[in-house]
């Protein structure tokens, strides 16, 4: 039985889910951020990383979460095992099994796909580097052809689909984004495509600079005239609406032992990596003059959340209106017919108050589905499935429904089983 080299789990403290962070890579990107595609870790067959995985998971959440991401490195290295994986992930009750992949292995070999779909495979992520051939073998080393087969493959499957693309500025910009939309929409005018920022400062080679938010703006519109569900985001997000940005994780290494990692850690952890193909002292200095934080990264998710809200010009230009913004959740947009809604502020003191503003607006089915009521006195409590956001804050952590609001709050209702 063959093995693969486990890095470590990761635990979600948003909603309950696990990433497997598989090493090694076929492809040698210029501008990688990811430590895993060199080797290392614990090598391990299917079986004893799913073993290691249920207890990680059973020991932080005390039970196995519904949904797996297994990322890397390259997850499709070792097809045996990523078959086993996959299949005994579906055999413990894994709803949702999500493949992360520069999908080329999955092009070149024709039964990849059909086999990954039978033993359970829910949902595949393709990083489409560029669409020109030549600048695709340029930054990556493979050319692109069996990445552009696996996406028709995938996109012929019961597989969904989410296409991904690095905006790098000079290298993959508006014109190679244009290409590569009209391609996919040549495919399936329907297909999930999303648009993650170039972050140089995490690079192995320093190819480009991070891109402006007024460059991702005009990506995201250039994409979504023949792409209506493109999305400015980044890969390790899952939720929709975008959550606050996460600014620690839980790690869980093959020996199981658990460490809340944050970004002082992941930064030294890729210090000591790029530290090898450039000095030390260079990428500190390129970090300190170029921060990568989390206001940004927010602001660039946000663009396809609502577009016209998301120029820095529009912003200044326009007067506070006093309202409360409230985002939710994919699950609810059966309910709600739409992804978020804004309230007057007036009358709307707290959490509770703006809740029982939502069920007067949108009945008893949004009741039934986010609300407990005690038929009594009346009394709401929000069910366990769902989470809510103050403005970034979870309000378990403030007063709970009590919370205040005013006027220009945000409200952001989350799901476990948001999508993507």
């Amino acid at each position: 039985m063959t093995k693969r080299g486990l890095l470590y789990f990761t635990l979600s403290e948003i909603e309950p889910r696990v990433w497997f962070m598989l090493t090694g890579c076929n492809f040698n990107c210029r501008g990688c951020f990811r430590p895993a595609r060199d080797g290392g870790g614990t090598l391990l067959t299917a079986p004893e990383t799913l073993e290691r995985m249920e207890r990680a998971c059973l020991n932080y959440y005390g039970n196995v979460p519904a949904e797996a991401l297994i990322t890397g490195g390259e997850p499709t290295l070792d097809k045996e095992y990523l078959l086993s994986l996959v299949r005994g992930l579906k055999e413990r009750g894994f709803e949702k099994i999500v493949l992360m992949t520069n999908g080329y292995e999955l092009g070149v070999d024709e039964a990849y796909v059909p086999e990954l779909e039978a033993a359970g495979l829910t949902e595949s992520h393709v990083d489409l580097k560029a669409y020109s051939d030549e600048l695709h073998q340029w930054y990556t080393g493979k050319s692109n052809r069996p990445v552009l087969s696996a996406i028709e493959k995938l996109n012929a499957s019961r597989i969904e689909l989410l296409v991904q693309t690095i905006y790098m500025p000079g290298l993959v910009d508006d014109e190679e984004i244009e290409k590569i939309a009209q391609f996919l929409a040549s495919v399936n005018p329907t297909i999930r495509y999303r648009i993650n920022p170039f972050a140089s400062v995490f690079a192995y080679e320093k190819i480009t600079r991070r891109p402006t938010l007024e460059e991702m703006e005009r990506a995201y519109t250039i994409a979504s005239k023949y792409l209506p569900n493109t999305i400015i985001s980044r890969s390790c997000y899952r939720e929709y609406p975008t959550p606050p940005p996460q600014k620690t994780w839980i790690t869980v290494y093959p020996d199981l032992t658990i460490k809340r990692r944050g970004m002082k850690e992941q930064a030294e952890e890729r210090l000591a990596w790029l530290s090898s193909v450039r000095p030390r002292e260079s990428v500190e200095r390129d970090w300190q003059n170029e921060e990568w934080d989390f206001t940004l990264r927010h602001s660039l998710v946000g663009i396809s959340e609502s577009p016209a809200q998301h120029s820095s010009k529009q912003k200044k230009a326009e007067p506070e209106s006093g309202q409360i913004k409230v985002k939710f959740p994919q699950a609810l947009h059966r309910v709600t017919k739409t992804r978020l809604t804004e309230l007057e502020g007036d009358g709307l003191n707290t959490v509770e108050d703006v809740l029982k503003h939502l069920v007067e607006r949108y009945g008893e089915q949004f009741s039934d589905t986010v609300l407990e009521i005690d038929g009594t006195n009346n009394h709401l409590e929000i069910k366990r499935s769902f989470n809510v956001y103050l403005n970034g804050m979870n309000i378990k952590n403030l007063r709970g429904i009590k919370t205040e609001v005013r006027g220009n709050d945000e409200l952001i209702i989350l799901s476990w089983v948001s999508g993507g």
